[in-house]
């Protein structure tokens, strides 16, 4: 944008704030990072889901990414924003994500973003399953959708390889299902570690949002199964600190 120096100061200071504007809002889009396996992270603090969307299309594009794990603030932007934008902009891109209470980006843990994690078909193989309706699911169907996740994922590698090979759970936290859910998955991995953990409102406990390439959803779980020969190594962290004192419950309130 060029500004005529016999322009109104007010002009320019009006043109100089919509090219800053501009400019950080085209730096946010394109907030990216790759690291050395391949995997690219985006994130940006800005409601506009078409030019983020963008921004996934071509980076996805530039490192043939496969397969998108997205989280994101619904204080920022809501579910169906978010998935209709990708949709639009990068169709065929795979990908399965969920709302969050603070999101961890490559600059931190933050508050308020959307997080784009890009896994590049070279080095990961990656399948998905969405689980609906929670509420009125038995186990066994669970166990069901997971075996047949991996039948899935073992057609697309040509063998059956557990090694190399780790599953992750997003999981509606206000469906209160999460033990049992995990254990019918963890009854269908066998040897596969699970991580994961469940959607947030940004502690509001209000309603959270769960997306899978083009749905979005509540009171559902999204299963990925995810190969990879890069090594890595699941790990666990424990806010609670062991003492000696002991404490016996004799009342509580299940709500």
């Amino acid at each position: 944008m060029s500004v005529d120096a016999r322009a109104p100061e007010a002009f320019k200071t009006a043109a100089h704030k919509k090219a800053s504007e501009e400019m950080r809002r085209t730096s946010l889009a394109n907030s990216q990072t790759r690291y050395a396996c391949g995997l690219s992270a985006l994130t940006t603090d800005e409601p506009d889901m078409e030019a983020f969307a963008r921004a996934i299309a071509l980076e996805a594009a530039a490192i043939d990414a496969g397969f998108a794990l997205l989280f994101f603030s619904q204080s920022l932007v809501e579910a169906s924003a978010l998935s209709q934008a990708l949709m639009t902009h990068a169709p065929a891109l795979h990908h399965a994500g969920c709302s969050t209470a603070g999101e961890i980006t490559p600059q931190g843990l933050e508050d308020g973003h959307v997080l784009a994690m890009l896994l590049p078909s070279t080095a990961f193989t990656a399948v998905s399953v969405m689980v609906e309706n929670l509420s009125s699911s038995g186990m066994d169907r669970i166990t069901g959708e997971v075996e047949t996740l991996r039948r899935s994922l073992r057609a697309r590698l040509g063998c059956d390889r557990t090694k190399g090979t780790f599953a992750l759970c997003f999981i509606d936290g206000l469906s209160y299902a999460e033990e049992a859910v995990s254990s019918a998955i963890h009854w269908g991995l066998d040897d596969i570690p699970l991580l994961g953990g469940s959607a947030g409102d940004d502690l509001k406990f209000e309603t959270t949002r769960l997306i899978s390439n083009g749905k979005v959803t509540s009171d559902s779980a999204i299963i990925v199964l995810i190969s990879t020969e890069i090594p890595f190594h699941v790990f666990k962290t424990d806010n609670f600190v062991p003492t000696d004192e002991k404490l016996v419950v004799t009342a509580s309130d299940p709500d």
